[in-house]
């Protein structure tokens, strides 16, 4: 929490009482900066963005370390201005993944190579027209819509920050992104829609220089990055150990951190999406990497969501079934890998250089005497023999097996093959020894969003990871064969990282909640969320507007919880019934409705909190008769709305009144 009053004017106070030692600072840094952006300008001019090769673009393949976004996460260029590292390379659109020997979007889906590049064309000019315009501060452009712009760039405020700094030939942008500690940001000036985290980052420039000439936005931005730290809570660092879930904004946040599964629940309107959205926000630092995004609905399911066979082009005009992993899969697998440290492994580089040398050579490459390699459209190794006879595939997958341990059996019949190719990459391309990475504890939390998690049918979504998500089982502890474990190359089994988050949102009158069964249920923390609770989001979304807006939806949920109370009454009514008639076996089903209906409606008072509220109703009313109980009625459920019954309500108000 902020431990006082952020503003402008707080900044400047701050600053003048550290001016010597923060520019000293920061003229340092701000030196080292400008050589490498000279550098950058030299290698990657911003024309340049339009005529480059994917390969000369994606990170993930081949020289990676000459790749255009490999230098800016990884290599040369990542400390320039600021980091982008962390998480997958989902953030550059387009990456090379080399685990399935595909190019993958930003929803971490396979490009198909009929449409690559139709994609990467549009990626480019996306990139190539929002760092242009952003250049020459032209927010006002229709692609600076943060709600409706098509630019495929115009949400990844991290990489697009970066190159604007990078490109910007006057330094007008701070080298920080905007939607990291966005709350602090929007204290100095508040983020717009037209124009969002970019122009509020650009004007927060021009209000500085206008009171501090001399902090121009090189040195500006290391300055206010350490000004920000001043407001990190102070609080916790009292206690004999520090959680990080006393650090957190939103108390659900908190709750998300001590549950692992969270589902918010509410009336249409309400703002779920948009408060999950902000908790992962919080979370991750405004990461998108580490943020995953996925909609439910009835035709969704396991293959989508943990892994499946998928109809892949070969290259060759013809389809082939490749087995792919889902969107959760693959984003666990994000959070593994920043579990890991260290370790030696540069099997990738050698491998693509033995294909690239087997590709190009004028001679053919013999493995035995009478037997010889090519390269085959999945990227991996044919043997083929002189002789004319048919030959066979010695996948990359079980030779990078064999590479990390020698006594890999599975599929004993490649091991003679493996082994020799292994042999070539040590001494001819210069393959290290294998190192495995050391697991590490991290803070680095992935948050995945389900909105509309009750649209599906949840247990064939998720499958054995029914086990693996409940939070007594994360990490190794919860590690299930998935359903097509018999075709993966290696023996490892899927879990769930302790650093994955899962957020569900729900809509409460959607009658698929029905379908949520109770096992999968109490695997998840339920939060109500009500349209009275979010409506100061719309205070920032709405401006003027706000007020109309938040009367429709206070309209709006009440409403929806009279037609949820109607349900009740009538599934009560008819269970009672039905037990006076001695059909448990039809009152149970009614009961079990109920009971769930109930679940959305507010929580309901109880007969002592009703009689106090009677009581303030009638002392604040003239001349109170039993004739006037139908006033006093609508005035008493005027102030509880549909947390009290009605007819409860009425028997308390004559009792009050005949006395």
């Amino acid at each position: 929490m902020l431990k006082r009053k952020v503003s402008l004017e707080d900044f400047y106070a701050w600053y003048q009482e550290n001016k010597i030692r923060l520019r000293e600072d920061a003229s340092k840094y701000s030196i080292y900066n400008e050589q490498l952006r000279e550098e950058f300008l030299k290698e990657w001019p911003l024309d340049r963005i339009l005529t480059l090769s994917i390969d000369e673009y994606v990170i993930g393949k081949g020289a990676q370390s000459n790749s255009f976004c490999y230098g800016l996460e990884r290599g040369k260029y990542k400390s320039l201005f600021m980091g982008i590292g962390g998480g997958g390379s989902s953030k550059f659109g387009i990456y090379w993944n080399e685990k399935t020997k595909s190019y993958k979007d930003q929803a971490n889906k396979v490009i198909p190579l009929s449409e690559l590049d139709h994609r990467f064309t549009k990626l480019k000019t996306d990139l190539y027209e929002i760092i242009k315009e952003g250049i020459h501060f032209k927010f006002d452009n229709a692609i600076f819509d943060m709600k409706k712009s098509t630019n495929e760039f115009i949400g990844r405020s991290a990489v697009v920050t970066k190159l604007l700094c990078i490109y910007s030939e006057n330094h007008s942008f701070l080298g920080v992104n905007m939607n990291s500690q966005k709350r602090f940001w929007n204290k100095l000036l508040p983020q717009k829609n037209q124009g969002g985290p970019y122009l509020q980052n650009h004007e927060i420039c021009q209000l500085v220089l206008q009171k501090y000439p001399e902090l121009e936005p090189s040195l500006l931005g290391s300055i206010l990055f350490e000004y920000s730290t001043q407001f990190l809570d102070e609080k916790e660092k009292k206690e004999e150990k520090i959680s990080l879930e006393y650090k957190v904004y939103y108390p659900l946040s908190q709750t998300l951190l001590q549950s692992k599964n969270l589902i918010i629940r509410g009336a249409p309107g309400t703002g779920k999406t948009y408060l999950a959205k902000e908790i992962a926000n919080e979370l991750t630092d405004g990461n998108e990497d580490q943020i995953g995004f996925v909609q439910f609905h009835p035709s969704y399911d396991y293959t989508d969501f943990v892994e499946g066979l998928r109809p892949v082009s070969n290259g060759d005009g013809a389809i082939e079934f490749r087995l792919q992993d889902g969107i959760f899969k693959d984003f666990c697998q994000k959070a593994k890998e920043a579990q890991l440290i260290g370790g030696q492994d540069n099997f990738d580089e050698a491998w693509d250089s033995y294909l690239e040398y087997i590709n190009v050579a004028e001679e053919k490459e013999y493995i035995t005497k009478t037997s010889y390699l090519s390269v085959n459209s999945r990227q991996n190794l044919s043997v083929n023999y002189d002789s004319g006879v048919p030959g066979w595939s010695l996948p990359r997958k079980y030779v990078y097996e064999l590479y990390k341990d020698k006594n890999y059996n599975k599929q004993e019949y490649y091991k003679s093959g493996g082994r020799t190719v292994l042999e070539t990459l040590r001494k001819r391309f210069g393959l290290k020894d294998y190192l495995s990475p050391t697991e590490i504890d991290t803070d680095k939390k992935f948050v995945f969003i389900i909105d509309e998690i009750n649209r599906g049918e949840i247990s064939k979504i998720f499958g054995e990871l029914f086990f693996s998500i409940d939070p007594g089982y994360r990490g190794r502890d919860g590690e299930v064969s998935t359903q097509y474990a018999n075709l993966h190359e290696s023996d490892d089994k899927f879990y769930i990282p302790e650093n994955v988050y899962i957020i569900g949102t729900m809509n409460d009158i959607d009658r698929s909640v029905d379908t949520f069964d109770f096992a999968m249920r109490r695997r998840f923390r339920f939060v109500e969320i009500t349209a009275e609770s979010q409506l100061g989001m719309l205070d920032e979304v709405l401006g003027n507007e706000a007020q109309e807006a938040k009367i429709r939806l206070r309209n709006l949920n009440a409403e929806i919880e009279k037609v949820v109370a109607r349900e009740v009454k009538k599934r009560v009514e008819s269970a009672d019934l039905y037990r006076k008639n001695d059909r448990a076996e039809l009152a149970e089903p009614e009961e079990k409705e109920a009971e769930i209906l109930r679940e959305f409606l507010p929580e309901q008072l109880g007969e002592a909190e009703i009689s106090k509220i009677v009581e303030e109703v009638i002392a604040g009313m003239d001349d109170v008769s039993i004739q006037k109980m139908g006033q006093v009625i609508g005035a008493v459920k005027s102030k509880v709305g549909n947390a009290a019954d009605g007819a409860l309500v009425a028997k308390i108000v004559k009792e009050k009144l005949t006395k």
